[in-house]
């Protein structure tokens, strides 16, 4: 049984259900798609920078999940009018882990804004927002209201890549996002794109590091297939 370390989001606003009693959290449905993979997930709550050794030491591989915006400065840039809520505590501490992880060599997925957050922890950059910066958009990557679980883009496969025989080259994805990756980080390899050529998938199998765009995760409510891309990265640890 493989320890796959989840970092976790958490309250940073008071809401109905806690009041103002702050919590770390993770969605049931990363932790369902790794159960699911006979593997055991460890939620990483949100600590100092300094701890992420300590964290990585702990598990055989790590999982960023979805969530904020992340802060541009982090590759470069001030915020833009477009740009949504960013949390810095919690962009410092996965940073940190992404570097830890790769320093000594274990698997990392990230999913969303965790794919986003291991582009920028590399090197790469990030379009702040879809709608005023992507000149040739012409896909809807935020779909809401559609329902998370309910697939409504396409990918363009871009090469042969770890996800090849896992799922269909064309297959329709979903998509809450506006946000996205621009320039790839050095040593990432460009996997697949939406039809508009926002990047929706990347790897480097050298280094064990793999992200997507979209959620599978949410996916896994309505089709089963979708946990093909659990095993997938199962299969990298």
């Amino acid at each position: 049984m493989k320890k796959i370390g989840v970092a976790s989001n958490h309250a940073i606003h008071a809401n109905p259900k806690f009041g103002t009693n702050y919590v770390d959290y993770v969605q049931k449905n990363y932790i369902d798609g790794i159960l699911d993979e006979g593997d055991l997930p460890v939620i990483l709550p949100i600590a100092k920078p300094q701890l992420a050794q300590a964290y990585i030491a702990t598990v055989d591989a790590l999982i960023l999940i979805g969530g904020q915006d992340v802060s541009p400065d982090y590759f470069g840039e001030d915020p833009i009018p477009q740009l949504g809520e960013i949390d810095r505590y919690r962009d410092e501490f996965e940073l940190a882990l992404v570097i830890e992880a790769v320093r000594v060599g274990k698997p990392i997925f990230g999913i969303c804004r965790g794919a986003q957050i291991i582009n920028v922890a590399l090197g790469g950059t990030l379009y702040q927002d879809l709608n005023s910066q992507y000149q040739p958009l012409s896909v809807k990557h935020d779909q809401y209201p559609t329902k998370w679980s309910t697939p409504t883009h396409r990918l363009d496969w871009q090469r042969p890549n770890w996800l090849d025989g896992v799922i269909d080259r064309h297959t329709l994805v979903n998509s809450f996002h506006h946000e996205a990756v621009k320039d790839l980080a050095p040593g990432l390899s460009l996997d697949a794109t939406s039809s508009d050529g926002v990047i929706e998938a990347f790897s480097d199998d050298q280094r064990h590091i793999y992200g997507v765009q979209w959620h599978p995760e949410m996916l896994l409510m309505t089709d089963p297939e979708a946990q093909k891309v659990f095993h997938a990265f199962h299969e990298k640890i």
